[in-house]
């Protein structure tokens, strides 16, 4: 909201207009903000740990993350990779996404609406990465574990923010 501030000084009169912008971290807008961290949170999580598979049946048991393994991946694992691949890109995505939120609720002489247009696109994209990086792991994988949980909340937490800030995005058009 503009504020007018009026200063008087040796006679002659000076108008100074000042912008504050007001940030309300109700309704949308923090909506926004918990699922975005808590979407890079889970993600984070899920990119660094080694329960992507998890079997424990054997006498070493079996574990595999998105990096580190307890047994060889074969050449024929090249869905292993298609997923390390999505996931790197999520990852770009994930930080994007949450520096345009910090923007769009902190930042002052910025475009708000473009900033938020940009939230939307890059959220859905990164939905879209981190949906078939799942996909493709869990279709190929038997006996997944806790890390592809967390992935899996994080694909639903990223797609919530998307449509969170469609929503602000739509209602900021009217």
């Amino acid at each position: 909201m503009p504020t007018t501030v009026t200063t008087v000084s040796t006679g002659a009169r000076v108008t100074q207009r000042t912008t504050h912008h007001d940030l309300s971290l109700h309704g949308r807008a923090g909506a926004i903000l918990i699922l975005i961290l808590l979407c890079f949170l889970t993600f984070l999580i899920s990119f660094t740990t080694s329960g992507w598979k998890t079997r424990l049946s054997d006498s070493c048991g079996t574990h595999r993350g998105l990096w580190e393994q307890c047994q060889a991946i074969s050449s024929s694992y090249g869905y292993h990779l298609t997923t390390q691949i999505l996931m790197s890109l999520a990852l770009v995505g994930v930080v994007v996404i949450v520096i345009l939120v910090f923007l769009y609720l902190f930042a002052t002489g910025i475009s708000k609406y473009q900033v938020l247009l940009g939230l939307v696109i890059t959220s859905f994209i990164t939905f879209t990465l981190l949906l078939i990086a799942v996909i493709v792991f869990g279709v190929n994988v038997s006996y997944l574990g806790w890390s592809y949980g967390v992935a899996c909340v994080s694909t639903i937490l990223c797609l919530a923010a998307a449509i969170v800030a469609a929503m602000q995005l739509h209602n900021s058009l009217h």
